[in-house]
């Protein structure tokens, strides 16, 4: 009897499961319904109209830590006035989300999307517009060389359209993405079935062909607000389309300067043989980062006698076997510079931590390179950030950076892959300390007046608000 009882409620479990997130997914929508009518409630008894309600989505997990870029992109919009939500699949520690952008952890929403619900989904649009969804997937399928009957089956545009009944549920305005992976996937599918504005922030992935799914000309083509975070990302974007670009705003990251003071007044000159000379570099451990020149560049400094110290800052990300073992080689080939006590991996540091770093830095370092696979940086936010924190720096003419820095009035610049050409810069400001100091007080005042979140936020506030506008008009009509 008991044998009998398994073996029935094993053949029943796949419907229960089914049962189980549909119910779930019910569940979620009314939720997000609920949301929606209680904004307009209380703008109602505010006797004002509700605010445009605004979705993000970056990644499949929130926050991810070394994202500051998006997430304070996503915070200034916050902050601007709009009922914002940032929609992803799986959160992560508060700990990842950057000290400055805490508004943000009140205002995630986590979806669950899977194959089967999605299924469902697919279905609900297909009764409602068929000739709207038929049209989605033929659009998708010539921009991804990819069959129509394959992208009904694949897993993420089915995801795609959950997240577009999501969308519904909540009564979104405008979209807005990041990257051009899963979730700027499901915001264009939502856009063209809700007939919605979307917007997308582009970095450095558009030149990467590691998703068949990427479709990123037919991406930039439907976006309202197409943001490039350097002139050279907007060049790629614009050769990329095929043609002009008429939402395309060059807008850098941006940090807020406020959180870095300006730095005391200099004390006496170092002696040559005293306190070490503090080099510092904040970022991911990726073959990008170029951090193998840093430390050959260190080993020779280290060779000749100067007295110094590296601390670097960040860690591998563990999902990428790549970057894991790139972080392997790195702590390898640092092995004697360990032993001595010259150079420091820190791993992951909060924003607190990262501030006290940069105060106490003498150089900050910024290794880049470009990859053969066309990876490559824009403007990283750890550079702002050693910038507003009146560091001289020295960098590589790699990716977006000479956009930020000009050598000689703000920082130095070097090669990329040249670890002797590092090497001497770090060298050449440990011996003129007074040009060090300047360098890095020019570099504070470029960063205030070029970078700060008050002056690079509001073109894109702007735009986002001229694209609710146009939506507004077309409903009206």
């Amino acid at each position: 009897m008991t044998a009998r009882l398994a073996q029935r409620l094993r053949a029943r479990l796949p419907g229960l499961a089914a049962g189980v997130l549909r119910l779930l997914h019910a569940v979620q929508l009314a939720r997000l319904a609920r949301d929606a009518a209680q904004a307009r409630r209380v703008a109602a008894r505010q006797g004002r109209p509700p605010a445009p309600r605004v979705a993000v989505a970056a990644c499949w997990h929130f926050p991810v830590y070394s994202q500051t870029f998006v997430q304070q992109e996503a915070a200034a919009l916050a902050a601007s006035g709009v009922e914002l939500r940032v929609f992803h699949q799986a959160t992560g520690p508060r700990a990842d989300l950057a000290h400055p952008c805490r508004i943000l952890w009140g205002r995630r929403w986590r979806l669950r999307l899977d194959r089967a619900t999605g299924a469902l989904d697919l279905a609900q649009f297909e009764r409602e517009a068929p000739a709207a969804v038929q049209r989605l997937l033929d659009r998708l399928a010539a921009a991804t060389g990819l069959a129509p009957a394959d992208l009904r089956a694949n897993e993420r545009v089915l995801q795609a359209f959950s997240f577009a009944r999501a969308m519904r549920a909540w009564q979104a305005d405008y979209l807005h993405s990041y990257f051009f992976y899963e979730q700027s996937l499901f915001v264009w599918v939502a856009s063209q079935l809700l007939g919605l504005p979307r917007g997308v922030s582009c970095y450095a992935d558009h030149l990467l062909r590691d998703d068949p799914l990427k479709a990123v000309a037919l991406q930039l083509g439907d976006s309202a607000v197409v943001v490039a975070t350097s002139r050279r990302i907007a060049g790629e974007l614009l050769a990329l389309h095929g043609g002009p670009l008429p939402g395309l705003l060059v807008k850098p990251n941006a940090i807020d300067t406020r959180s870095f003071p300006p730095r005391p007044p200099a004390g006496p000159a170092r002696p040559a043989a005293a306190t070490p000379l503090r080099l510092l570099s904040i970022s991911r451990l990726d073959p990008k980062k170029g951090l193998e020149h840093l430390i050959e560049a260190v080993q020779r400094l280290h060779a000749q006698g100067l007295p110094l110290r590296l601390h670097l800052a960040g860690e591998a990300d563990r999902s990428q076997p790549e970057a894991r073992a790139y972080e392997q080689a790195l702590r390898a080939q640092a092995g004697l510079l360990l032993a001595a006590g010259v150079l420091r991996f820190l791993g992951r540091c909060d924003s607190h931590r990262v501030r006290a770093e940069l105060r106490a830095a003498d150089i900050f370092l910024a290794p880049s390179v470009e990859l053969p696979g066309g990876d490559k940086d824009g403007i990283p936010t750890a550079v702002l950030e050693a910038m507003a924190a009146g560091c001289a720096i020295v960098a590589t003419r790699a990716g977006s950076l000479d956009e930020v820095l000009a050598d000689g009035r703000d920082g130095l610049l070097v090669p990329q892959r040249d670890p002797a050409a590092l090497a001497a810069a770090i060298a050449a400001l440990a011996a003129d300390p007074a040009r060090a100091r300047a360098l890095g007080e020019a570099a504070a005042a470029r960063a205030r007046a070029a970078f700060d979140i008050a002056v690079c936020e509001a073109p894109f506030h702007a735009a986002v608000r001229a694209a609710l506008q146009a939506q507004a008009g077309r409903a009206r009509a």
